[in-house]
């Protein structure tokens, strides 16, 4: 991505403003009315930075509007807030640990202000004052918008579920760097999430309520879809989602995030998804999460394996481990069909299972090196595919 300043936003906003002789107020306000904007745009600052401007929010004040940005190069958080004095113009960068740091300590009873003093910003309220050291406006590399096409529109609510409902199961630190992330296909009002990690593979589609007369898609990286399940409201508000080669942005609430996106291509997901797994049963969800948390308690640390024996009407979870220890429990679940044995991860059937809310799921076996097929009880909106392992 480029690393630019923008015209006529905050980059620009800065011209002239540092020269102010002496203290003026540029931002005053209740504390949550401050506070809630620099958290927003904060989750993207990390502690090790290559360019020292990168540890700080852009503030840029246009009377009473003020816009705060924040990025790492990769991710970009953009928010606008009506905390600014009328009559005033400023732009400065500030640090985003010692803002939230402070404004964490204060009181929520007591307006907060900020007045720029030459190089230097300071907080006041009530009794209390801080002052910090600032960069100048000018160093923060502000990141631009290339090529994007709108691809879809929904409500918050609906598309932090899609991300909910998948991004579980995306890889972390793989080195086939397109798995360490979120995959999303916009196409006739239809948006479809994936991740996968090698070993398990969740899938889901959700209605949109306007998508691109092309199918239009991209690779979310895991902190972006962090950022975004951190911010996104669970209202019905809308959120619009624009995408190009290289960047997707997304626009809700008075928040604006653009990301760049991970490279590559996407795997075939779709061929390993069973088609004719023929042993398929219900169970209740909760009952199967208690049964496997309770023999997760004894399967060996690295493998965390445990051993299903289904049989009619009953299924038997069993784990041991190397210190000749051993767990087992049966739960009773609607099925009808041959014997089978099969081993699993049981954190993965642990993980899908809490981010399911159904009463009850479907899980459909094939033969013992086949993968098993989790599912909500009457849509397939929703799929999981867990590799068997030996035990």
């Amino acid at each position: 991505m480029n690393e630019t300043k923008l015209e006529n936003g905050p980059a620009a906003a800065s011209e002239g403003i540092d020269k102010t002789a002496g203290t003026s107020v540029f931002i005053n306000s209740k504390k949550e009315n401050i506070f809630k904007p620099i958290q927003a745009v904060s989750g993207v600052v990390q502690r090790k930075q290559p360019l020292p401007v990168l540890s700080n929010i852009l503030f840029v004040q246009k009377g009473k509007q003020v816009t705060l940005v924040a990025n790492d190069l990769d991710l970009q958080i953009l928010t606008v807030a009506e905390i600014g004095e009328e009559n005033s113009e400023m732009s400065t960068t500030i640090s985003a640990r010692k803002l939230t740091d402070i404004l964490a300590t204060l009181p929520d009873t007591n307006p907060l202000s900020f007045s720029k003093k030459g190089d230097h910003v300071v907080l006041s309220s009530g009794k209390s004052k801080f002052e910090l050291q600032t960069i100048s406006a000018e160093e923060f590399p502000v990141i631009t918008e290339v090529d994007l096409e709108h691809a879809f529109t929904m409500s918050c609510l609906r598309f932090k579920y899609l991300l909910n409902m998948v991004s579980f199961a995306c890889a972390v630190n793989n080195v086939r760097y397109f798995l360490n992330g979120v995959y999303i296909c916009a196409e006739n009002n239809k948006v479809r999430g994936v991740a996968t990690d090698g070993h398990r593979l969740a899938l889901c589609d959700v209605e949109a309520e306007k998508t691109a007369d092309k199918k239009l898609d991209a690779i979310l990286p895991r902190k972006t879809v962090k950022e975004l399940v951190r911010l996104i409201p669970d209202s019905q508000d809308p959120i619009e989602v624009y995408i190009s080669e290289r960047q997707i942005k997304f626009k809700f609430v008075g928040i604006e995030i653009l990301s760049k996106l991970v490279e590559g291509r996407y795997p075939d997901y779709q061929r390993v998804i069973p088609e004719h797994n023929e042993k398929e049963f219900r169970v209740g969800r909760q009952e199967l999460l208690s049964s496997l948390q309770r023999v997760a308690t004894l399967t060996a640390d690295k493998l965390m394996g445990v051993r299903w024996n289904l049989t009619p009407g009953h299924l038997n979870v069993a784990a041991n481990n190397a210190d000749m220890e051993e767990a087992e429990d049966k739960i009773s679940v609607e099925y009808s069909g041959s014997p089978i044995e099969i081993g699993f991860n049981v954190a993965y059937l642990i993980e899908v299972l809490n981010v399911l809310k159904n009463d009850s799921v479907r899980i459909s076996l094939g033969e013992q090196k086949n993968p098993a097929l989790i599912r909500m009880p009457d849509n397939d909106n929703f799929k999981f595919v867990v590799m068997p392992m030996k035990i």
